[in-house]
């Protein structure tokens, strides 16, 4: 035990660093189990959009929906989602699928339609860049 600490003491930024890291991936281990939606793969939403009972909400700005979008998107920036909520009440019983260009902006939707009272929500991991990146088709206006 005194070898022990005497390296981490000799070696204190090593045994920091070390440290750091073991706490980042507890915590993000952590996350991960807490999170109540899903992270899905372009396969994975690919197989789940066009069915019934499956609501394809595209979160990104105007401008990058008007580029590019995946078909039967319907457009709710994430800024506008929060007033749009109550409008989205009558899919509560559906399973809501949210993407935006990576991932990070549907995440955040899917947390706010979790605590809405949303039950089946997913998003697409890696976004829309992630689509694109298993040649799945995307509509351009």
């Amino acid at each position: 035990m005194q070898e022990f600490l005497d390296f981490l003491i000799r070696h204190w930024a090593l045994s920091l660093v070390a440290i750091v890291l073991i706490v980042m991936l507890l915590g993000n281990e952590m996350t991960r189990g807490l999170q109540k939606f899903q992270n899905l793969t372009a396969a994975e939403l690919a197989r789940l959009i066009g069915r019934e009972q499956v609501v394809l909400i595209d979160v990104r700005e105007p401008d990058e929906f008007r580029g590019e979008h995946i078909k039967g998107a319907q457009h709710i920036p994430l800024g506008s989602l929060p007033t749009k909520l109550t409008d989205l009440e009558k899919h509560k019983a559906d399973q809501v699928l949210l993407y935006c260009r990576s991932g990070n902006r549907s995440s955040a939707a899917a947390n706010m339609m979790v605590k809405a009272g949303f039950t089946n929500v997913g998003h697409l991991a890696g976004g829309i860049m992630a689509w694109k990146a298993e040649n799945y088709p995307v509509t351009r206006k």
